[in-house]
């Protein structure tokens, strides 16, 4: 009877690990330390173990992982072992998704609260007064229709 050893999984996600992501161009020039030369020494024997690798390209690797200086010279090394998304990209979009869904929440707010006061006074005066706080939701109703209309023009 023989059991099968377990197969090592690939570190993941490896790209958050190091000092500086090795992906984003203007880190090229950044200096590594020993964690990152480590860490690159950690991904290929990662790699070697699931046969990604065989034993003269792992060491021809490793030596060459020993002697970077720059996190620009990581991604050679390891940038066909690792799989990963590719940096997240920072666009004004969800930044104006979420500001205008803070918008509709004060919009809601403001009205909803201006429906309580009338629907106070009227059971106070024991009749339905004017509806006035229509015209405060029309009022809101134009920049929260602005606003997921800007939130919406990247997509």
């Amino acid at each position: 009877m023989s059991s099968s050893l377990p197969v090592p999984q690939p570190s993941e996600p490896a790209w958050e690990r190091f000092t500086a992501d090795p992906r984003t161009p203007r880190n090229a020039d950044v200096r590594v330390g020993h964690s990152d030369r480590d860490l690159v020494a950690d991904l290929l024997g990662d790699a070697y173990a699931l046969g990604k690798l065989d034993n003269d390209e792992y060491n021809e690797r490793l030596d060459k992982a020993m002697q970077i200086k720059t996190v620009g010279e990581i991604s050679p090394l390891v940038g066909d072992l690792v799989t990963g998304s590719a940096p997240a990209r920072r666009d004004g979009s969800r930044g104006r998704i979420i500001a205008s869904r803070i918008l509709l929440l004060i919009a809601g707010t403001v009205v909803g609260i201006n429906v309580l006061i009338w629907l106070l006074a009227s059971l106070s005066a024991g009749a339905l007064l004017y509806f006035w706080p229509m015209w405060v939701a029309v009022g809101m109703v134009i920049p929260v229709v602005i606003a997921f209309a800007l939130g919406r023009s990247d997509d």
